[in-house]
């Protein structure tokens, strides 16, 4: 009985573990410094994805952020279209707001959901790409992966110049591989794995999220914020990332 109790016991801690990994907020820091033809003033991104059924708290964000990114699966079926727009309130109330689409996103009113970022000016970046802070060497573009347009990517990188600093973000890393040649970026962001979300050791369904240096530019993929399915983590605690972003070339240079 005592055996028993103590296998009881454990099972009840690791599931109160887990349940806190989960609804964690552990925000990543990390300055990156992108080649520029053309110097830009640095900036703070703020890059959350996978908020799935999470309520982004109004004090989540207690530092200066010039624009926010979200990565994709704002939203999942099921989750009330009040709390979406009250997760984008509490992003928009601190900085612009930008949006690519994820695999869930699309499980509740398109229509609906667009008529809420409309309300708060979220610009959706499906298969286009936009200038930051006026500067049109400094883009931002993004692609709509689950719509599975044969030239998406083509229409995202139509504006987008060999000399441009690019940040490129997608809802999925497996699009990753395709940024090259014409499309090429200088920092990628995605999330959709959620690092595995339930990890054992380093042993888990995807790899855990990382920030990493590969090809002379930047990737990062995000755990993530949210869960879905199980709301459990173990080994990939929930996290968003703010990156301050930092020219090669120093203004005035």
């Amino acid at each position: 009985m005592n055996y028993l109790m103590r296998i009881g016991f454990i099972a009840i801690t690791m599931l109160l573990y887990m349940t806190r990994n989960a609804f964690s907020e552990n925000l990543i820091k990390k300055t990156i410094k992108l080649p520029s033809a053309k110097a830009f003033k640095p900036f703070n991104l703020l890059f959350i994805a996978d908020i799935h059924r999470r309520n982004i708290k109004a004090d989540l964000i207690n530092f200066p952020v010039d624009i926010i990114v979200i990565g994709g699966d704002l939203v999942e079926k099921g989750v009330p279209l009040e709390r979406v727009a009250e997760n984008i309130e509490n992003l928009r109330s601190h900085a612009p707001v930008y949006f690519v689409w994820g695999n869930n996103d699309r499980e509740v009113n398109e229509d609906a959901l667009r008529k809420i970022f409309n309300q708060y000016g979220v610009i959706v970046l499906d298969d286009k790409s936009v200038s930051l802070f006026g500067n049109p060497q400094l883009k931002l573009v993004g692609i709509d992966h689950f719509a599975y347009k044969p030239d998406g990517l083509k229409n995202a990188f139509s504006e987008v110049n060999e000399q441009d600093t690019v940040v490129f973000v997608t809802h999925t890393p497996f699009d990753f591989w395709k940024i090259k040649g014409p499309y090429a970026a200088d920092l990628l962001l995605a999330g959709h794995t959620h690092g595995g979300q339930i990890r054992f050791g380093p042993f888990g369904m995807f790899k855990k999220g990382s920030i990493k240096y590969k090809n002379g530019r930047v990737e990062l993929i995000t755990n993530g914020f949210g869960t879905t399915t199980l709301h459990l983590r173990l080994g990939a605690p929930a996290e968003y990332h703010l990156l301050t972003i930092v020219p090669e070339t120093e203004i005035g240079e």
